[in-house]
């Protein structure tokens, strides 16, 4: 009994540690209208130092587009050219995946979010996130957007965000 009530506070204790951080600074002067296709250019692949995170691309915009889709149902991720319309750039501007686990050092990874309409911008988004220092690993940068992502739809469509671990600055 004794151990067990041990083993508790210990796993209760460790579990405290594992707190990632997560961000969303906004500007978007007024929402998209309900139903709009919402275009997401692919962004180019990370690289930190001297790592290249290839897809990294690709995985953000899926991402991105995921979190749109519920809101704009025609969004989807645009390979090349300059579509029209209501148009989002995601920019890969940090993307640090660490062995947090052995190096204490947390992922970090920070995607800014300008949103054009026919060419003009008109409004943006910096996502930053911060993995917790304390993980059993496993980890990777891209599981730090999926919410501060689904935030981000939410703003645009001028809906409310509840129960959100996101920090939102406007």
């Amino acid at each position: 009994m004794r151990f067990a009530i041990l083993g508790l506070l210990c796993v209760s204790l460790l579990s405290g540690c594992y707190v990632s951080q997560r961000e969303l600074a906004v500007q978007i002067p007024a929402t998209v209208p309900a139903g709009t296709q919402i275009a997401v250019l692919k962004p180019a692949d990370a690289t930190f130092e001297s790592d290249n995170f290839p897809g990294s691309g690709g995985v953000v915009a899926g991402k991105l587009t995921a979190a749109l889709i519920p809101y704009y149902p025609g969004s989807s991720v645009v390979t090349s050219g300059t579509p029209g319309g209501y148009v989002v750039k995601p920019q890969l501007l940090h993307w640090e995946d660490r062995a947090t686990e052995w190096s204490g050092k947390a992922d970090r990874v920070k995607v800014s979010l300008p949103l054009y309409r026919d060419g003009k911008l008109i409004g943006s988004a910096l996502v930053t996130a911060n993995s917790s220092w304390w993980t059993l690993g496993g980890d990777q940068p891209e599981d730090l957007i999926d919410q501060p992502f689904a935030v981000y739809a939410a703003k645009l469509a001028g809906r409310p965000v509840k129960d959100s671990l996101v920090k939102v600055k406007e």
